[in-house]
């Protein structure tokens, strides 16, 4: 996750110094990505476009993992499993049962 928000970081930048150098510095020549004619306009729509949806996805997977709350282990969880891998016999589950449940 942190790698696709440092290349986004890392990738913004660049096409605004592109388009700084004017329209006739970028790609060694004009009518290229960021020049005059149809293409300067378009391609900063489809820029603007796939940044957009980009960050949207990146948000909503960071929720998405946040929210998650089958990830999230309760003590009685916990205890289960230990009693399952034959960690503790019946004796201590049942202890620390009455405990957890008291």
């Amino acid at each position: 996750m942190k790698r696709i928000f440092s290349a986004l970081a890392n990738l913004i930048p660049l096409t605004f110094v592109a388009c700084a150098q004017g329209p006739g510095n970028f790609m060694g020549g004009r009518g290229h990505m960021m020049g005059y004619g149809y293409g300067g306009g378009f391609m900063w729509l489809i820029i603007l476009v796939l940044s957009g949806i980009g960050i949207y996805f990146l948000i909503r997977i960071s929720k998405s993992k946040g929210s998650d709350s089958s990830l999230i282990e309760t003590p009685l969880d916990i205890l289960n499993r230990r009693y399952a891998n034959g960690e503790i016999n019946k004796e201590e589950f049942d202890r620390m049962k009455n405990d957890l449940e008291s």
